[in-house]
């Protein structure tokens, strides 16, 4: 699964897939602040417009794991940011065939 960029496999527990997810919560969390903080908003103010507490501000930018998906999709509506979700294989497959296209063609401009 793919959200905002970051693949997030499906596959057992390893520690490439704890990483994934890890930078998931941490690309989410960063994403909220930046816009929060690039609308003027203070969190208590962001809350109000979600209809939420400051406090469920406070733990999504803070990466917080375990959080309502409701509430956190009223938190990303207020803010103008929509969640999306994109089957993790299907990423995978397109960026290695984009990485295999660019790799066949070689550094722009040149004559291999």
């Amino acid at each position: 699964m793919q959200i905002k960029g970051v693949v997030m496999a499906k596959q057992r527990r390893s520690r490439t897939v704890l990483h994934d997810r890890a930078s998931t919560d941490g690309e989410l969390a960063a994403s909220v602040l930046g816009r929060r903080e690039e609308l003027g908003l203070r969190q208590e103010e962001l809350a109000d417009l979600a209809g939420c507490s400051p406090r469920f501000i406070h733990a999504v930018e803070n990466g917080k794991r375990s959080i309502q998906l409701d509430k956190l999709l009223d938190v990303l509506d207020a803010l103008g940011l929509h969640l999306e979700i994109v089957d993790g294989a299907a990423a995978e497959i397109a960026a290695g065939s984009r990485l295999r296209q660019s790799l066949a063609l070689g550094p722009a401009g040149s004559d291999d």
